[in-house]
């Protein structure tokens, strides 16, 4: 996500000594605590974006345009005032909310929301267990690679919702409801969600190392979270349409 820029600028800043000392250093814990706040606010969120986004999809292609620009506005702040991370996180969770309510109501089976729990959990182990390996340390540095592949996926996106909204291509799902075409795009989703997730990893672990200052807690924890939370979006949409 284009959270993974912000990532790069703080290890940079703390790297060139530029970070706002808190005299102390980042700790596991650290970003695993604020990883787990920004998720739990997703979580909460996700209840009224369900009732109020389900039925609207401009307010819900509002509210995706607004969180856009507030994950840009947070490229450019780092390290992350804590109210901001928190603000993000609960827009994510607005979105997970509304999404997970259309897909459920397009997929016709309740049962998709705890498979696609299950698989981002599974993705997330997935992830860590490959930055284990040289060629996922490698993989986790690529990140001009991906966003030049993520470019092109917004771009594809784009164009499958204006093929749904305008001329009702894939039964609701635009492009991504368009038989074995819409599964390979599910699956090229489930991947750069995941890439996405392994560069938080690889960015998190060099911070960690290099003695990265306590102030960018929250620069890595809502990065990591919003990555967990794409991953599961781009896993339910797959269960989704292969229902």
């Amino acid at each position: 996500m284009a959270n993974n820029r912000m990532l790069n600028e703080a290890t940079a800043t703390v790297v060139k000594g530029q970070a706002k000392p808190t005299g102390r250093v980042l700790t596991l814990p650290d970003v695993l605590i604020k990883t787990a706040a920004c998720l739990g606010v997703v979580l909460v969120a996700a209840v009224p974006g369900a009732i109020l986004l389900a039925s609207s999809f401009i307010l819900y292609l509002g509210l995706l345009i607004v969180t856009m620009i507030v994950g840009v506005v947070m490229m450019k702040r780092a390290p992350i005032h804590p109210g901001l991370a928190l603000g993000y996180s609960a827009l994510l969770g607005l979105i997970v909310g509304g999404f997970t309510s259309s897909a459920v109501a397009y997929g016709g089976n309740v049962a998709i929301i705890p498979q696609a729990v299950v698989g981002t959990a599974a993705g997330t182990i997935g992830m860590l267990v490959l930055y284990s390996t040289p060629f996922g340390k490698k993989a986790s540095k690529a990140t001009r690679l991906f966003f030049g592949m993520l470019i092109g996926y917004i771009l594809i996106a784009v164009v499958s919702v204006f093929s749904a909204v305008f001329f009702g291509a894939g039964n609701g799902w635009g492009l991504y409801g368009m038989g074995p075409l819409g599964i390979i795009l599910c699956l090229v989703g489930v991947a750069l969600a995941s890439w996405s997730l392994l560069i938080d990893i690889g960015q998190t672990d060099r911070a960690l190392k290099m003695g990265a200052d306590a102030a960018y807690d929250w620069t890595f924890g809502v990065s990591l979270a919003a990555s967990i939370v794409w991953l599961y979006l781009e896993i339910l949409r797959l269960l989704g349409i292969a229902r």
